[in-house]
């Protein structure tokens, strides 16, 4: 039986999860309205970095930009990614289309590596034959700062909303920008250290130490979108706690087995089976699965639940038996 589709109502978490989640309706809405805030923030430092590029003529500057235009772009897929994953499910996705924000991950993963990969050849580049001169420096110190503050603000925003919604897309756009952090924290150094000493070569090496740092944060990326996509399960103290409130909220359950969970996007789906006395009449059974179920919902709002019912003490003849092989060569 099914008694527990999608929640119409949000519950409180109870007292058995270890992790309050936001998941469902409330959860796309929420990972929508972050990631325009990413796309806006994401224009806006790209607009600010071009104008310190016009302004100073910095290389380094523009090697910034160019990581600001690419976070646009991935941005841009990221908030894409969150609307498709909202959609509702329909008939060919009758599990909706959470595993978008896992695509979008990977792509964050790919976008975040080929940074890297930028960083460590400039930055070698420029060690062995030395940077530019810099014109107008104050500028783009002052720019730089303005992105290192801006990146940390929607970095962190990104960060604490893909916790509490468990999204991979987001915390892909939060690697992401934290991977900026780092970039624009090297290039801030790098201006003022070269406008102090005229040295050109410490605009490199500070590339090439922000390159290790934010190739690390690709693969990070990658691993965690992949992870979503395999169907990884929710933490094992996460399913305790909903076997727990199973217990709690339905003491005829006899038994709490074959618990199962799944993320997709916003979206988490549990199925699992009770036991039940088997002298107990079947309208009942179900009444107190639809009971289970809710309790499971409480915990994680808006969950897809789906729960099996089996007799206690279990019979061998209450397995069904499997088909009788069909004669040789498939004929009738």
């Amino acid at each position: 039986m099914n008694p527990g589709g999608p929640a119409a109502a949000p519950g409180a978490p109870g007292p058995a999860a270890p992790v309050a989640r936001v998941v469902g309706e409330a959860a796309a809405r929420l990972n929508l309205r972050v990631a325009r805030l990413s796309v806006l923030t994401a224009v806006t430092l790209t607009l600010a970095k071009l104008a310190a590029v016009v302004a100073t003529g910095s290389l380094a500057i523009a090697a910034a930009l160019s990581d600001s235009i690419l976070d646009v772009v991935a941005s841009f897929v990221n908030f894409l990614a969150v609307r498709w994953s909202a959609r509702p499910a329909d008939e060919d996705h009758p599990y909706g289309h959470g595993k978008a924000e896992g695509l979008a991950g990977i792509a964050q993963g790919l976008v975040i590596g080929l940074l890297a990969l930028f960083l460590l050849l400039e930055g070698g580049r420029r060690v062995w034959v030395g940077g530019p001169a810099l014109a107008h420096a104050e500028w783009g110190i002052a720019v730089m700062l303005l992105s290192l503050v801006g990146s940390a603000w929607i970095g962190w925003l990104l960060l604490r909303t893909a916790r509490r919604t468990g999204s991979v897309a987001l915390a892909a756009d939060a690697a992401h920008y934290t991977s900026d952090i780092w970039m624009n924290l090297g290039v801030l150094v790098s201006l003022v250290l070269v406008r102090g000493t005229g040295a050109g070569w410490i605009d490199g090496a500070v590339s090439l130490l922000v390159g290790a740092i934010v190739l690390r944060t690709s693969l990070r990326v990658l691993y965690a979108s992949a992870m979503e996509l395999m169907d990884t399960s929710l933490a094992p103290a996460e399913e305790a706690g909903l076997a727990e409130a199973v217990r709690a909220a339905v003491p005829e359950v006899r038994g709490v087995h074959g618990l199962r969970s799944r993320r997709a996007g916003p979206h988490v789906f549990v199925d699992l089976h009770l036991s039940f006395d088997r002298d107990l009449p079947f309208p009942r059974v179900h009444r107190l699965c639809s009971r289970a179920a809710r309790a499971i919902e409480g915990v994680l709002s808006g969950a897809r639940v789906t729960i099996h019912a089996d007799p206690h003490p279990f019979l061998p003849e209450d397995e069904e038996p499997p088909p009788a092989p069909g004669p040789p060569g498939g004929g009738p």
